[in-house]
């Protein structure tokens, strides 16, 4: 018996889902709603610049610049994980649109994010901490450094987005935009600022005998709490399901982030001369990751709710929603290299130049790609029975950063080719 697609938890029979046939139609304007949902990427610049503020650290401390993309790329897989199952979940009316008093999938599923969370941090970790080791960028005495930072920022800032996320999806659920759009977009910025203002305070701590001992307490805290947490929901079907299909999925995407922050290492001297680089290093990963995770949300939830069944749908449907949500994004790549400039205190008009140059060529030579690979794993997951939530996501975001993160490669280069 071969294996059937994917049915959300419990998929109900329509009764409880909203409008006419017991199914809700997609949403309309998806170029609109991409608008809102991208814009908030702005507030990825201002996580660049909490995190340029650790410059002088760089320079003594490799490391630290190491670990900071794949804390970045956990941030939006667990995010991603986060943000698809609600979105799904709301359209077939399985969480009530409200904060209290919710159903128990719900809560089922914020337990799992915040265990996930830690489980997938603490394997970061030591993924990043062996590839970094035989480079030199890390010795023995950094391990529990490794540990103690990426955990204690990441579970900061998934405390504190949960419900702010949770929030955000009610607030536009209830006036009609959709959540697949909007949700992980909002939430990747929210957590690209909050996460990276946690790192910084993190790595400020962890330069002092004081500091890491806290940094101790609250993990040991941390692992205490995932304990109990692992105990009290043992047996529940959501709960095992989250976990054992995301901690994988975010375990293999982090290969790619370790590498990407070898990368970003590598070009630590050319960031110091061009601190722009950095401050806009968060935004152009929100940025295209949110492209591909609104075009994998929005063909999830077509998947789960039988508009599209075969691969050619997902591709003509795709492909549409592709270009109008990149009609929006290439401009807003122009906006990203103004603010920087802004932020910069209006250095020379060849900084603009070079900032431009670098924020467009990084999008255009990567929307495509990212799209095309949301898309197809999509149809994969499905067809294999799995929950595109828990896999499509995540992927797309590690992918999405390990691709903007080599495109800056290609447009720096092709940023000095032209005398910029």
């Amino acid at each position: 018996m071969g294996l059937q697609p994917w049915t959300p938890w419990g998929c109900l029979d329509g009764a409880n889902v909203r409008v006419g046939n017991g199914l809700r139609r997609p949403y309309a304007s998806v170029s609109a709603q991409a608008l809102l949902a991208l814009s908030i990427d702005v507030m990825g610049l201002f996580a660049g610049g909490l995190v340029s503020l650790l410059a002088p650290l760089f320079r003594s401390r490799p490391w630290l610049l190491a670990l900071y993309p794949p804390i970045l790329t956990v941030r939006g897989d667990i995010s991603g994980i986060f943000s698809g199952n609600l979105s799904t979940m709301l359209h077939l009316g399985l969480i009530y649109p409200r904060l209290r008093r919710n159903t128990e999938t719900y809560y089922s599923l914020i337990s799992s994010i915040y265990v996930l969370t830690l489980l997938d941090t603490l394997g970061m970790s030591l993924i990043a901490f062996l590839l970094n080791l035989p480079l030199g960028i890390a010795s023995m005495r950094h391990l529990g450094l490794y540990l103690l930072l990426p955990t204690v920022t990441c579970l900061s800032a998934v405390l504190i987005s949960i419900p702010l996320t949770t929030l955000m999806a009610i607030s536009g659920y209830r006036r009609g935009l959709d959540p697949d759009i909007i949700l992980y977009p909002c939430l990747s910025s929210i957590n690209d600022l909050l996460v990276s203002g946690s790192y910084a305070a993190v790595a400020i701590l962890s330069t002092s005998h004081l500091g890491v001992g806290t940094l101790s307490a609250l993990f040991i805290s941390a692992l205490i709490s995932a304990a109990v947490i692992i105990y009290m929901r043992r047996g529940d079907e959501l709960f095992t399901s989250v976990i054992r299909e995301g901690t994988l999925t975010v375990l293999l995407s982090t290969l790619l982030a370790s590498l990407n922050g070898i990368v970003l290492s590598g070009l630590r001297e050319g960031i110091l001369r061009h601190p722009g680089i950095l401050i806009l290093y968060p935004s152009l990963l929100s940025t295209l990751g949110d492209i591909g995770s609104i075009i994998g949300s929005l063909t999830t939830t077509s998947l789960a709710l039988g508009y599209v069944r075969d691969l050619k749908g997902i591709l003509d449907e795709g492909l549409r929603r592709t270009l109008r949500v990149e009609a929006v994004a290439a401009p807003l790549h122009l906006l990203f290299a103004l603010i920087v400039y802004l932020l910069l205190g209006m250095p020379n008009l060849g900084v603009l130049g070079f900032l431009v140059s670098v924020s467009l060529l990084t999008n255009l030579l990567s929307f495509l790609s990212i799209s095309l690979l949301a898309l197809l794993l999509a149809h994969i997951t499905h067809r294999r029975g799995l929950n595109p939530d828990n896999v499509v996501i995540p992927a797309i975001t590690s992918a999405s950063d390990t691709t903007a993160t080599l495109t800056l490669l290609p447009a720096l280069a092709i940023t000095r080719l032209i005398g910029l």
